[in-house]
């Protein structure tokens, strides 16, 4: 008799500690899974992982710690792709500015699939940015490229695009050279995080 009056308040213990903890079932906004031939950075996938990370000299700046949302924005004839990491410590955010692109809605980035960009060239820019602080970048030489843009469905129904890619470019920040080398991402874009600002 003891044991079973043990054992029932065992178990409602286990029943009210279990009932009061909050449980957040919200999907991660980004899945980080380590690249073994290049630490610190994300695997390339192409399954939209929300994940993000680049080499800047020597230095992983990834979507592996806490970090702005991703997002593109539709201006001033150009799509402005920006790509949201730290560096550990310091949050950072790259954008990449695709000239002449002007895509009304997120389904219309499948449009990109298979481009490449030469980012010395193209008329694109690129900018970096922590904070309140903007760094001034020039492209000497470099690459981006979106491998595969493709539909994700929910329910059997468009719910965003996933683009994935890789990019490489030498930069001067501030006058200063820097190598972004190895860089690659595969992103989820839907209504929540494409802004078409663009005047019609």
């Amino acid at each position: 008799m003891k044991y079973i009056n043990l054992f029932s308040f065992i178990l409602i213990l286990v029943v009210t500690a279990g009932c009061s903890r909050e449980y957040d079932y919200r999907i991660s906004n980004s899945v980080f899974i380590e690249d073994n031939e290049n630490p610190g950075l994300p695997i390339y996938s192409e399954k939209g992982y929300n994940s993000f990370g680049v080499y800047w000299g020597l230095s992983p700046l990834t979507t592996r710690n806490l970090h702005d949302p991703s997002k593109i924005v539709v201006k001033d004839d150009s799509c402005h792709l920006y790509f949201s990491g730290s560096t550990g410590y310091n949050g950072y955010t790259l954008v990449i500015s695709l000239p002449d692109y002007t895509p009304q809605t997120f389904t219309d980035l499948l449009s990109l699939h298979g481009k490449e960009y030469n980012l010395a060239s193209d008329d694109c820019t690129v900018s970096l940015s922590s904070g309140n602080q903007t760094y001034n970048l020039k492209i000497l030489e470099g690459t981006f490229k979106i491998k595969r843009a493709q539909k994700m469905f929910v329910d059997k129904e468009i719910d965003s695009t996933i683009l994935s890619g890789t990019f490489s470019f030498k930069s001067t920040v501030n006058d200063q050279p820097a190598t972004f080398s190895n860089g690659r991402f595969d992103m989820r874009f839907a209504n929540e995080n494409f802004y078409y600002l663009s005047e019609d």
